[in-house]
């Protein structure tokens, strides 16, 4: 038992380690040593823990076939496991999590990933290869210990595993206390480490750290949101609609992807240099509607607080027509930000692929127009999901540009896949959401609204096609421009159209509506983090954005990355390592009170 789990602790290392870049461990030894001694422990550690199951099988019914059974096929699972957590990180750098759980048992995964028929018999045939393979390390073992009976007697080797397992958390421990990047970087190679700090007992004997360096975490305390009740016009004037593109990265916005978000822009205000509040859609939608960073999710989420702009529009009497294609449960969209109208919101079509489901929503949104009274104010919300991979739209429609994929593959993404087609896929799905944008606002000019209504046509995040040619595809990888920036296309009854150059958020949104379209008074302050998108630009602002295992600060051409273990690391806009940059601390001062602003003191 103990050699066949100590040879797959072997293979899930070399799993592991195929995502971890040796070149940079050359000039830090630190770096090197540290995983040297933290994958074996940790690969040994969880090794061992899968072999008590089958160990206890096989002392409880005395048969060493139940115990070999059991061990084969908890070692497949968890060999298989580590795959395709490795390719997730390849791909996203993250590791397999629990909003992935979250997203397979809930039943969400199903509108993320898609895979065809042909992919999942590649799966089915690796598994089986796998299961294989470890049926015959077991039958070899068995044989060897037939041979060498001594060989039983390598249980020493547990205490050596033992030893090694301890010295590496005694590495993080103390790194951890100084608050040293070049060790503490290496923990998100390993999948689910699990790190022991002790800062404040370390601090105590004389280890310091570099106070200005890491964020707080959010939800020790109740939230205190909004800090003061909203003081509002009794009668707003102002209708606003939302039209929401999932995965729209920046450049789709030109006159042949999207001709009719394009037109539309040369008579609007259009915010030229916008970036989401996170690489995710749960962050980026959330950001949007808040006007709040990402980080305030999970606290929103356990106390299931809704926005305070949509709980504005309620009170005022604002009809509410919600539509998400995929959705709006899964993130829990409906238990955040339109919890407090939570009745109003209508997912698309289930039985429908994407495409379909996008047509049925803009529709139903053009019929509530036409239903609607003159006099009376609404929120229109629409989510689309074509744009999403692998990029749907309607069977026959023809492609924008060539060669387009037919199908994409995930599995063959990877530094050396050519993107153009997939690209192209894309862009043709980008196109296809355009044309139903295009729809509705020929049915808003048509209305007695057309004259009355603000309307944003934004994206929840960007979409990267090896851009940056570092091997990341797709979204919750990184914070590059590929991932981040999204159109912003604001049409606001009144105001001459116009370009805007300086930097905004999606944070920004709520501020600017509440004020212009909802006549609150209260100062920004109270209800967000963002700023007027009227008022003055104000240069070198940072932004505080969020991915599924990373918070991080843009500040102009600098990105400053905080991963879950405290290490913050410097990296350029194209995801360049400046090993000697140091984190600015008024960008981090900022970012603190953002990120605790609505805390209960």
């Amino acid at each position: 038992m103990t050699g066949f789990t100590l040879g797959n602790a072997a293979v899930a290392i070399a799993i592991a380690a195929s995502n971890i870049p040796f070149a940079h461990l050359a000039e830090h030894w630190k770096a090197a040593f540290f995983l040297t001694l933290a994958l074996p422990g940790h690969f040994v550690f969880f090794g061992a823990l899968l072999g008590l199951i089958p160990l206890l099988l096989g002392r409880l019914s005395r048969r060493a076939s139940w115990m070999t059974v059991a061990a084969v096929v908890l070692q497949t699972a968890w060999l298989c496991l580590l795959v395709a957590d490795a390719k997730v990180f390849a791909l996203y750098r993250f590791h397999l999590n629990a909003m992935v759980a979250n997203m397979v048992f809930g039943g969400a995964m199903q509108d993320q990933v898609v895979f065809s028929g042909t992919v999942w018999g590649l799966i089915a045939l690796a598994i089986a290869t796998v299961l294989a393979l470890e049926i015959a390390a077991a039958w070899l073992c068995w044989r060897w210990i037939e041979r060498r009976p001594g060989a039983v007697k390598i249980l020493r080797a547990w205490w050596v595993a033992l030893a090694v397992m301890l010295f590496g958390q005694a590495m993080i421990a103390y790194y951890d206390a100084r608050g040293d990047r070049a060790v503490l970087s290496q923990l998100p190679y390993i999948p689910w480490a699990q790190p022991i700090t002790l800062k404040d007992s370390l601090h105590r004997f004389g280890v310091k750290n570099n106070p200005n360096s890491a964020l707080p975490v959010l939800g020790s305390g109740l939230l205190a949101y909004p800090r003061k009740p909203l003081d509002c016009e009794a009668a707003p004037k102002l209708n606003v609609v939302v039209i929401l593109l999932e995965s729209l990265r920046h450049d789709a916005l030109d006159p042949t992807v999207m001709p009719n978000t394009w037109r539309y822009a040369q008579q609007s205000q259009w915010f030229d240099d916008h970036y989401s509040t996170g690489n995710a859609t749960r962050f980026g939608l959330f950001g949007l509607l808040y006007g709040l960073p990402g980080g305030y999710w999970h606290p929103m989420l356990a106390e299931q607080r809704g926005s305070a702009f949509i709980g504005q529009m309620k009170k005022d009497g604002y009809a509410m027509h919600i539509y998400g294609s995929a959705p709006l449960y899964n993130p829990e969209f409906d238990r955040t930000v339109f919890s407090e109208v939570r009745n109003h919101v209508v997912n698309g079509p289930r039985e429908r692929h994407s495409a379909e489901r996008d047509r049925a929503i803009i529709d139903r949104l053009r019929g509530d127009l036409a239903a609607t009274r003159p006099d009376q104010r609404f929120f229109g919300f629409v989510f689309l999901d074509s744009p999403h991979q692998p990029y749907y739209m309607p069977k026959g429609y023809p492609p924008l540009f060539k060669p387009m994929a037919d199908s994409i593959n995930p599995l063959e993404f990877g530094p050396d896949h050519d993107p153009i087609p997939d690209f192209n896929r894309y862009r043709t799905a980008v196109h296809y959401s355009d044309s139903l944008i295009g729809d509705f606002l020929a049915s808003l000019q048509a209305s007695p609204f057309a004259d009355n209504t603000v309307v944003l046509i934004t994206g929840d995040h960007g979409e990267e096609f090896n851009d940056l040619k570092q091997n990341y595809w797709g979204h919750n990888g990184n914070f590059s421009d590929y991932q981040l920036r999204t159109p912003f296309v604001l049409h606001w009854p009144g105001k001459p159209p116009r370009k805007f150059i300086h930097t905004t958020s999606h944070q920004d949104f709520v501020p600017t509506v509440m004020q212009h379209a909802l006549g609150c008074r209260n100062d920004p302050n109270d209800y967000s983090t963002g700023r007027d998108l009227f008022g003055p630009a104000q240069t070198a602002r940072p932004l505080l954005v969020e991915s599924w295992s990373q918070r991080g600060i843009r500040q102009g051409d600098r990105i400053y990355l905080f991963d879950n273990y405290g290490a913050a690391t410097v990296v350029d806009r194209n995801y360049r390592p400046l090993p000697d940059a140091k984190v600015d601390p008024a960008a981090v001062s900022q970012s603190w009170e953002m990120l605790t602003r609505f805390q209960q003191r």
